[in-house]
């Protein structure tokens, strides 16, 4: 019976002591504040006596990680900008192009003329004067004169043919440099290929699509989303293993001090990523350093991005 008394008063004594430990660790969280900080920090295996210095490494190891994270992002921003900058002049030459080409066959359509194989010569519809290529041959002359003249010689057919000639070539050296970098394929004198803006839209689809929507680049991404929180949630369960073993070897200063290392412990998860201190490589990566979600967004994504569009 006396044993039994005994034996009851430890155990209310040791959860006593517990419930003591939990208060004071408590006050310890409330008091230790958590500040957001910066990139690649590794967990401590062993941990150091004072929160606060605890806190300061998280900070510093935080620091040097987003200083390294905006170095990146910045030229991977450069490249990104130079890529689609590259992109768009190509399209803005082809479009000036075009309009340059369908300026000077209107202007030959109302003042000029041009010089065929299948028509010959083809004057302005106000005057003009064409030059043969092949014989050097020049002469002057005006669609509209032509048709004039057929008209007052009762020859009707001659004159629909002056006019349909004329509007035709108009129709062939205005419409085709206006949509031809819409729908063809052009090959310059070097034989360099241009393909059409759709073409070129499409094939830039494709390679952008090719080059993001796989397995790999999915799974890095999920990695990068979810690692966080699992860093988070793995460093809190070792903490508190950390504890647990602590208050059972009776080592209460300890538990102590590694519940008051809690806060500083988890921002340094939450920002640095989790380093399992018994494998003593990183587990899950935090939000600022290599393989985070931020990397991802700023680094990576935007180096594809400028990969595909070659």
């Amino acid at each position: 019976m006396q044993l039994a008394q005994t034996a009851d008063s430890i155990d209310r004594a040791n959860r006593l002591l517990i419930a003591g430990i939990a208060l004071a660790g408590a006050g310890l969280i409330v008091v230790s504040p958590v500040a957001p900080t910066q990139p690649n920090v590794q967990h401590r295996a062993v941990q150091l006596t004072a929160g606060e210095q605890d806190l300061t490494q998280v900070l510093a190891t935080a620091q040097d990680n987003l200083t390294t994270l905006e170095s990146e992002a910045a030229t991977a921003n450069s490249d990104l900008s130079s890529a689609i900058s590259t992109e768009l002049s190509g399209f803005e030459t082809q479009i000036s192009t075009a309009l340059t080409g369908a300026e000077t066959g209107l202007q030959n359509s109302i003042d000029g003329g041009w010089f065929g194989d299948d028509d010959g010569f083809v004057f302005g519809l106000f005057g003009g004067s064409v030059t043969d290529p092949d014989t050097g041959v020049t002469e002057t002359g005006s669609t509209l004169q032509e048709i004039t003249t057929a008209l007052d010689q009762g020859n009707l057919l001659n004159a629909f043919s002056y006019f349909d000639t004329w509007s035709l070539e108009t129709v062939d050296h205005t419409l085709f440099p206006l949509l031809s970098p819409l729908v063809t394929e052009f090959n310059d004198d070097t034989g360099v290929t241009t393909l059409s803006i759709p073409d070129q839209l499409l094939q830039t689809f494709t390679n952008e699509y090719t080059s993001f929507v796989s397995y790999s680049d999915l799974k890095a991404l999920l990695n990068a989303v979810s690692s966080p929180e699992l860093s988070v949630a793995f460093g809190l369960s070792a903490d508190l293993d950390g504890i647990a073993t602590d208050v059972s070897s009776g080592n209460i200063d300890q538990a102590l001090t590694d519940i008051g290392n809690l806060p500083s412990d988890l921002t340094g998860d939450l920002l640095n990523g989790w380093t399992d201190p018994a494998a003593g490589s990183e587990a899950f990566t935090g939000l600022l350093n290599g393989g985070s979600l931020l990397e991802e967004l700023l680094v990576t994504l935007p180096e594809q991005f400028v990969t595909a569009l070659g």
